[in-house]
């Protein structure tokens, strides 16, 4: 396959994740959910152009992917959120031409659905996306043709007709019959000949007329950023200065007539040409470019500028934002490094600290005003730990570089080591936090260490809205008439959430209790939730005002999946801006 086709396919893959996972983690109409259709639809829309296709169907037959019948990649290397789409006894996925990005959220939730796939389609209006249950069928060997005509030197010194009377004649003895078949077949030379050099033609003309747009384009569009201009000859003498372009030098045209564009002396100024300025040569076009003035008003002006290409890669527009801005976009970086540095570096020292407070916390300690010192300590410690935490994995989240690594696991070992984290908290508070093992539950395909976390996350919020003396029960479920999910349970005592709220905890920056205030990021949930969705699983909560909250978290069964690290997007990390260290960024070093 052409590695042009190729890159194409994997950008709308990326894309189509992107749609996938944010439609699950954020409400319909979210812009950050809207913007990630978009780009699945025009990524997609130019996958088809290339191809010339009226739809485009992806795959899943034995563990290939495939689109149109053409392996793209395997099973295992696809993302759990298109992986979970198969899942639902779907073979295909046809996607039309005119599909839109309605069409890529709504499509998107299907899996969380659980609804059957043709009804869950019909019942959201689906127009550009059907799934279909067509097999793929290896093609048979058809044999091998009986006879091969080989035709030794006869023709090589011949011209085509000679050849083609000749051939004809290996054929058939008959000669009025190989009269026939030779004018037919250069009659039929003929009309091919002349339709391939129309067609030629037709396509010079048409690249011909593509270039001259091209080049208006450009030069419209240069044009339309500058207001004034500056005309030299073709030696790069200057010949003439409009009136607005003699501010911007600061000389007049009798100053600067005659001279090269770079013998200007200029301070503030910046000077971008190209070397070769003449319009006509029998040379190969040079295209490099000369820039003159200050390296960081040069640097300043490029970051402040961004070119718009269309999908040819053509130039058809700019954007661009004052140079203060970007400065300001700059300052924005630093201080997400500062923040991501900062608690990195708390983390070991916090470690050490809870640590020890465990280990005091294990001797019996008569005075009661330090018994009570001590619980607020181990309380505050894991507060620290657990905003540290939530900034950490959401920055992670956010550039795409939480890894998962998948596994098969078992849910009671998981569910018992996470409420062994949070034991000495609930101590500290008077909680009974117990365990209720399912010795029936099959073993799940997660990453251990981030559904340890999905479980201390959700024990964390039970223990801070829980009073004094409640109960918190983490346990696990198992039933047959949803076989291809383990449910994990985190149940208390606590206050209890409004129904009207229980929607809006699983958002960025939201904290909801009844009647109590208490300190965090309010990423916890948003955390949570998405750590789940991207293992294949789904996050839920009952819940009644004064008794307490129940969160429901389904993963997915293991069934003989291989060990893999699953990255939350196709993205390759994405380099610093700066080689150079975060501290010297920040104190300009």
């Amino acid at each position: 396959m052409d590695n042009d086709i190729k890159a194409y396919i994997i950008d709308f893959l990326k894309s189509f994740t992107r749609v996938i996972v944010e439609s699950n983690l954020y409400d319909k109409e979210h812009p950050q959910v809207k913007d990630s259709a978009n780009d699945a639809v025009f990524k997609f829309k130019r996958l088809v152009e290339k191809l010339s296709l009226e739809k485009i169907s992806f795959a899943l037959w034995e563990g290939k992917f495939l689109m149109n019948g053409l392996q793209i990649t395997t099973q295992d290397r696809l993302p759990n959120s298109i992986l979970n789409i198969y899942k639902l006894h779907i073979d295909s996925i046809e996607i039309d031409k005119d599909v839109s990005n309605s069409d890529f959220i709504l499509f998107s939730k299907i899996a969380a659905s659980k609804q059957n796939p043709d009804e869950f389609i019909k019942s959201n209006n689906i127009k550009g996306i059907k799934v279909t249950r067509d097999k793929y069928i290896k093609s048979k060997e058809t044999g091998k043709l009986s006879e091969v005509f080989e035709i030794n030197g006869d023709i090589k010194e011949k011209d085509f007709e000679s050849s083609l009377k000749l051939i004809v004649s290996r054929l058939t003895d008959n000669h009025e019959v190989q009269q026939k078949i030779v004018s037919a077949l250069l009659d039929k030379f003929r009309t091919e000949v002349e339709n391939l050099i129309e067609r030629a033609v037709k396509e010079v003309k048409k690249e011909k007329i593509k270039v001259e747009n091209d080049y208006t384009r450009t030069q419209s569009v240069i044009s339309n950023i500058a207001a004034s201009e500056i005309t030299i000859d073709k030696d790069g003498n200057i010949i003439m200065v409009s009136p607005d372009a003699e501010k911007i030098t600061g000389k007049e045209l009798k100053e600067i007539s005659g001279k090269k564009i770079f013998d200007i002396a200029l301070e503030e100024q910046i000077i971008n040409i190209a070397n070769e300025i003449k319009t006509v040569s029998d040379e190969k076009f040079n295209s490099s470019v000369s820039v003159k003035g200050k390296s960081d008003m040069i640097d300043a002006i490029r970051k402040s500028t961004a070119m718009i290409k269309n999908q040819d890669g053509k130039i058809v527009g700019t954007i661009s934002v004052p140079p203060n801005l970007v400065k300001l976009k700059e300052v924005e970086q630093l201080k997400s490094d500062f923040i991501s540095s900062v608690t990195h570096e708390l983390r070991s020292p916090l470690a050490s600290i809870k640590m020890a407070l465990d280990l005091i916390s294990r001797e019996n300690i008569a005075n009661q005003n330090a018994r009570v010192m001590l619980n607020t300590a181990i309380r505050n410690a894991e507060r620290l730990n657990s905003v540290i935490n939530d900034i950490l994995d959401f920055s992670k989240l956010q550039s795409g570089k939480m890894i998962f690594n998948m596994d098969k696991h078992s849910p009671n070992d998981i569910a018992q080591s996470a409420a062994d984290s949070m034991t000495p908290w609930a101590k500290s508070k008077n909680l009974n936090l117990s365990v209720v093992k399912n010795p029936l539950a099959p073993c799940v395909y997660v990453d251990r260490k981030r559904t340890e976390q999905i479980l201390i996350n959700l024990i964390s919020n039970a223990i801070k809205f829980t009073p004094e003396s409640g109960n918190i029960t983490v346990s696990i479920d198992y039933d047959n008439s949803n076989p291809n999910y383990v449910k994990f349970l985190v149940k208390d005592t606590g206050c209890g959430i409004k129904k009207d709220d229980q929607e809006k905890i699983f958002e960025r920056f939201v904290q909801v209790a009844q009647g109590v205030e208490f300190g965090g990021t309010g990423l916890g949930l948003a955390i949570t939730k998405a750590m789940v969705i991207m293992q294949g699983g789904s996050i839920s909560v009952e819940s009644d005002v004064g008794k307490g909250s129940t969160f429901y978290v389904f993963l997915p069964v293991h069934k003989g999946q291989t060990l893999k690290a699953e990255i939350l997007n196709f993205e390759e990390n994405k380099k610093d801006f700066s080689s150079k260290p975060w501290w010297k960024r920040l104190f300009r070093i």
